[in-house]
């Protein structure tokens, strides 16, 4: 695996666009890569079909990427840039969160990193452990585990927790392979409501929260059964 991260690194960008010309034409370059392998898969992409539904020339791809390879880790990046993003916003929001309330949003950002562009975001799934570029995720769960694990430290008193660190990194790299397993194998259960209640009650179980959560419903009354009257 080290040897193919140090390959992927090797096979990056050649130079950074400076200008607005340059960097239009590098977009264009790696949302054309990303058309091509949700489409047709990895197979099929190569630099001269890229630089050909981009309406360049290969030269010009050439500049920038050296290869296919280049352009996947060029795409990686951006949608780990994205990610992060994301859960910086999210971090911010646990800060004042209740314990039902912070594991709500662990949960729902677990799966919305995995629904967000799902089809584009399970191709490069695929790809990744073959490219060895899977460290760039890792990178994005970092940032949620850190957020978490400021969150965990505040709400200690409130949940069985002694390492907030080691705790947010078992459930931060647990979520992660539940959802990305879900998003290869079983894609229809990131919609569903009970998927959702069953990663809440997994982690809320894991913390030592022994009170219901809210998100769960009460069981409907029953209505009183009528006393049926005796005909004479």
């Amino acid at each position: 695996m080290r040897a193919k991260i140090e390959s992927s690194r090797q096979n990056g960008a050649r130079k950074q666009p400076s200008q607005a010309r340059s960097k239009a034409l590098v977009d264009a370059l790696i949302q054309t890569t990303a058309r091509i392998l949700l489409r047709d898969g990895w197979q099929a992409l190569t630099t001269n079909r890229i630089a050909r539904a981009a309406g360049v020339s290969v030269g010009s791809l050439y500049q920038y990427f050296p290869n296919k390879e280049a352009l996947l880790l060029a795409l990686v990046e951006r949608i780990a840039d994205e990610m992060t993003a994301h859960l910086i916003e999210v971090g911010t929001s646990l800060h004042d969160a209740s314990v039902d309330e912070g594991i709500a949003k662990l949960v729902r950002v677990a799966l919305d990193v995995s629904r967000r562009d799902a089809p584009l975001y399970r191709a490069v799934l695929v790809e990744l452990p073959r490219q060895g570029t899977l460290e760039l995720f890792d990178r994005v769960n970092r940032r949620l585990a850190d957020a978490l694990a400021e969150w965990l430290a505040a709400r200690r008193d409130e949940l069985d927790v002694v390492d907030p660190s080691l705790t947010a990194h078992i459930l931060v790299t647990s979520l992660d392979a539940l959802t990305d397993h879900t998003l290869l194998f079983r894609p229809e259960l990131l919609d569903s409501p009970r998927f959702e209640r069953e990663l809440r009650a997994l982690v809320a179980g894991y913390l030592g929260v022994r009170r219901p959560s809210p998100v769960q419903q009460c069981p409907p009354r029953e209505r009183p059964r009528r006393r049926r009257t005796r005909t004479t």
